[in-house]
This record gives structure tokens, sequence and C-alpha cells, in this order.
């Protein structure tokens, strides 16, 4: 396969016609919104939810094409400026749709009555909650224009000069997704070299990223300030559809259990030579035999499509068709963004994959999880337009599932030997999820609060950042061997409108941990049940998406359970590697 992704399923080109017809009516659509008379009754309901739904598409199509097209191109002019237009016109009727979010949440008509409207009652729900959280007509437009040159703006720099830095490697070019993957190399001299040649690669663009991440941080706490909310903590649990308890049921189990994976972290370190904790840079090291192993592109599509098959069929299918019709971008390269992430486009059917794919096993596994996206987003198809969007927590929930579909399936076929490197491998993995997300939220909220009162330069930053490593790792890194860039390298931390965007990968995790063990205790009717429960994310709250499968995420005993299972797998990893 040729590696890169197509996007011509969105549009031919910015000069296609089809392109072009759609930025008109767009235009049309906003026009129609803001001469129609809103009054509180079935027919003008429906025809500002039909026109809502059709703006919703076309705005999410024309931007997905070009930031898409930027993802794995930062310097592309043309989609900057396609870009760009987008908000423009977006921005200038920001006044528009805040009046009709206002109309919509003011609202007293009974929905139910009409067939179509009673498909969107939950929306209708959330809009009245959110209905005192919306500014006038005239500031909701000076945010939306203002956000283009300023958090946008800001959020774009980050992801240009992250990922355009490129540095010396052993005589070769190298970028900071290069660089990064080496993190997982078996050469201990290889990974320690590669950590100190990110830190320097950083250090070349710190200041300028740390004013990308103060303005941002400023700028959300001012408008969710006026909006308000208490905090911008506040406003990421209500766009979360999460209760503050559920949050802080969550975070007192993962807080319980950070010993044992501190026991994990210093039990490896010793496995490698080290007295004082584990140094950062060996975090991902392999143990073990069998992690050397490397598979082409097309031998994961195949091992993939081959266990999926085992849950599901139309899970296995899909897998298939991303391979076979190019929607999955494969390879690093300059100017591509780092990291993994999927893109769901429903209005075509279809989701688009970014991978920096280097056929390790954590590669193949991160392929497994954006899969598990993909298929989230399979479910949500057959929603209406405005009950397409799921929230942040539930997100993780069938990419962390697929994990763990595919961790076991890999588990089941290996030696004795090999289940030593398999069970730190995914060790590592739910650490990062676990205890490297609680050090994320640390930080985030550390940033939040002193941002009101001052400008943090990168040392501040960096400070804040090895504070919030060593209260969530402790003892088991070495404190002496941290990473005081991860701020830098987040894109998490870059918008302005989802913030503390690293709880909901815990609350993924654990939560698809509980669903797996419920798989294994009974599969017979769970994949329908849990097909159900994908579908429903998008149209009620993440408590009640939980019910669904007989879930209580609200006590933290729920959430201990799933700990435990991994406390497990720590006790069974020390064992193995102590003889």
């Amino acid at each position: 396969m040729s590696g890169e992704w197509s996007l011509k399923e969105l549009y031919p080109s910015y000069e296609s016609q089809e392109y072009q017809q759609d930025i008109t009516e767009l235009i049309q659509v906003y026009k129609h919104l803001e001469t129609l008379e809103l009054e509180d009754n079935i027919t003008t309901i429906r025809q500002v939810i039909t026109l809502l739904e059709r703006q919703s598409v076309l705005v999410s199509r024309l931007f997905s094409f070009s930031q898409l097209q930027l993802a794995v191109n930062t310097t592309d002019e043309k989609s900057l400026q396609a870009n760009t237009k987008i908000q423009k016109i977006y921005s200038e009727y920001a006044k528009v749709i805040a009046k009709v979010s206002k109309f919509i949440g003011s609202i007293q008509t009974d929905i139910m009555q009409d067939e179509h409207l009673a498909q969107y009652a939950f929306f209708f729900k959330q809009a009245k909650e959110e209905y005192s959280h919306i500014l006038s007509d005239d500031v909701e437009e000076v945010i939306a224009i203002m956000n283009m040159s300023a958090g946008s703006a800001w959020g774009q720099m980050q992801e240009y000069l992250t990922s355009t830095v490129e540095t010396l490697f052993n005589g070769e070019s190298v970028t900071l997704s290069e660089i990064r993957n080496l993190a997982y190399d078996p050469d201990a001299k290889v990974r320690k070299a590669a950590y100190e040649t990110e830190l320097n690669m950083y250090r070349t663009i710190k200041e300028p990223v740390a004013f990308s991440l103060n303005n941002i941080k400023s700028q959300v706490n001012d408008v969710t300030r006026l909006k308000g909310y208490e905090s911008a903590l506040e406003h990421a649990l209500s766009i979360s559809r999460m209760s503050r308890g559920t949050l802080n049921a969550l975070l007192d189990a993962i807080k319980d259990f950070l010993p044992s994976f501190r026991r994990y972290l210093k039990h490896k370190a010793r496995l490698l030579g080290h007295e004082n904790g584990l140094p950062f840079y060996d975090l991902f090291a392999p143990i073990g035999q069998g992690n050397d192993k490397k598979l082409t592109i097309e031998e994961t599509r195949a091992y993939l499509v081959k266990h999926f098959a085992k849950f599901s069929d139309d899970l296995a299918k899909m897998t298939d068709e991303f391979f076979e019709n190019h929607y999955i971008d494969v390879y690093p390269r300059k100017g591509k963004v780092g990291g993994a992430f999927c893109h769901n486009l429903p209005y075509i059917n279809q989701s688009r994959i970014m991978l920096n794919f280097d056929g390790s096993l954590s590669n193949i596994v991160t392929t497994a999880h954006e899969l598990g996206h993909a298929y989230h987003g399979l479910h949500i198809e057959s929603h209406l337009p405005l009950n397409w969007e799921y929230s942040m927590p539930v997100a993780e929930t069938a990419s962390t599932f697929n994990e763990a579909l595919i961790m076991n399936s890999i588990m089941s076929e290996a030696s004795d030997e090999e289940k030593v490197s398999l069970i730190e491998s995914e060790l590592q993995d739910t650490t990062q999820i676990i205890v490297d997300i609680y050090s994320r939220f640390l930080f985030e909220s550390a940033v939040f609060e002193q941002r009101k009162d001052k400008f943090l330069f990168s040392k501040d930053l960096e400070a804040l950042m090895l504070h919030a490593q060593k209260e969530a790792y402790g003892d088991g890194l070495d404190e002496n061997a941290l990473h005081p860039f991860m701020w830098a390298c987040k894109p998490h931390y870059y918008d302005t409108h989802f913030s503390f965007y690293n709880f909901p990968y815990a609350f993924g995790g654990l939560f698809s941990k509980g669903l797996y063990a419920m798989y294994k205790q009974k599969t017979e009717g769970f994949v329908e049940k849990y097909q159900a429960m994908l579908r429903e994310t998008t149209v009620t709250s993440v408590e009640d998406t939980a019910k669904t499968m007989g879930v209580d995420v609200t006590t933290k005993a729920f959430w201990s359970t799933g700990l435990k299972q991994i406390e497990q797998q720590i006790d069974e990893f020390i064992r193995l590697t102590s003889k």
C-alpha cells in the first residue's frame, strides 16, 4: 500500500466544483438562519434543526478536508489558507449561531410531539443546560473572531514547531516523531541518546511553544469565567457530559493504586540496572524476548483482521476496508504531526486514521486503538447529524477495548518467554493512561491556576511538569532523569475548546477493562450489547451510558475493580522476572 491516505472521498480538490458549492451553501445556510424569525413552535424549531443539521455537516466536511491535509503536511499553504477561510466564515456568523443556540436552549414547546425532533431529546436537554452560559450575541461573535488570531493560531504554531523541528542523530536528519519512536529501541544506549536529543530539540523551540500554551490557557480562563463557569475543569466536565463526582471517584481510585505502579517501575528499573528508580528514557524499554519483532503494515493488517474477526465480523470487515481503501496515513515523514489519531467522517460513513508506524508491537497496538475509534464511528453513523458527537471520556472506550482484544490475542499465542515482554508492554501502556495521565491532570490544573496571576516561561512550565511527574510517579522514576518538556509535545494542551483531555484516557482505559472482563465472563450477547452502548454514547451522559452495561461509574469501587486487574498483572510480571 502507498502509506498515504485518500481524501478524494471528501473533495477532489480545493478548486473542485463540489468544494466551492459547499462553501457557497454554508454561507447560504448561515444567511437563512440569520433572517429566520425564531418563534417557539414546532414548525420553526424543525426549520432551525434542519438548517443546523446541514450547517454541521458542511462545517465538519470543509474543516476536515483542510485539517487532515495539515496533519500530514503542516506547511501546506493551500490547506492553511482554506482552514483560515472556513474559520473566518464560521466566526463571521458566530452571532447567528449564538442567537440560535439561545433559542434552542430557551424553547418551551414540547419537541416530543414531532417524530424527528424527538430523536434530539438529549440534544435539547444539553442545550438547556448550556443556555445559562451563552453570552450576548455580540460577545460570542467577538470571541469567535478573535479566536482565529488568538487561541487557534497559537495552537497551530505549537503544531508547526513540533512537526518541523529537525536535528541530526547518528548522522541522519530526524524529526521529533522519529526520535520519540526510539524510546522503544532495544539498545539502551540508543534510548538514552534519543531522550537527550529529544530534550535538546525542545530547547530550540521551548519559548515560542511556552507562549502558545500561556496564551491558550489564558484565553480559556477568561472565556470560561465570562460564560459563568467556576473553572476550566467545570467547563471540561460539562463538555464531557460527566459529573465531578465521577471524576473524583476515578482520581481517588487512581491515587490508592499509585504504590502498585511504583512497585512495577522500581522492579523494572532494577532489571535494567538502575538503583534509584527508572529513568524516563527507559519507561518504554523492552523487557524479555519478542519485543524486537517487527511487522510490516500488510502483516499488521492480516493480524488485526484475523483476531478482530473472533470478536465481531463488522470490526474485521471495517479493518480490512480501511487498509484496502487507503483510509490510513501510515508512516512518519517531515512536516507530519506526531502521534496517532482517528477522525470520524460520519457524513460519508467513513473515518481516517493517522499513524507514525514503525512496525513495533507498540505501533501495532496503536493501530488497533485507532481502529477502535473508527469502530465507534461506525456505530454512530445511523444517528441524525446533531447526534454524532460523543464526549471525551467515552471516546476512549472502544479504542482501549480494541487494545485489550489484540493484546490478549498476542498473549494467547506467545511462549512463556514472550509473555514476560507482552505483560510488560501492556503495563507500559497502562502506566501511561493511569500514572502519566494523572501527572498531566495535575500539571494542567496547576497551569490554569497559576496563569490567572502570571506568565509562565518555559522554566516555570518545566518546574510544574517535573513536580507533577514526581507527584504521580513518586520514587518509581529517577527524579534526576524525568521529562521536563512533556507539556511541549502533547497536542491535547493546545486547544481552546477542549481542556483537560487527559482524564478521559484513564476513564476509557479502566472502563474498557471492566467491559472486557464482562466479555470474557459471558461472550454470548455481549457484542450486540456493546454495539448498542457505543450508539448510546452520543445521546446520553457518561453515567447513563455506563448504566446500559450495568455499571455505576460514580463509585470508587467500580474503578478499583479495573485497577486490581492491573495490580495482578504487576504481581505476575514481578513473579516471572524474579527467578
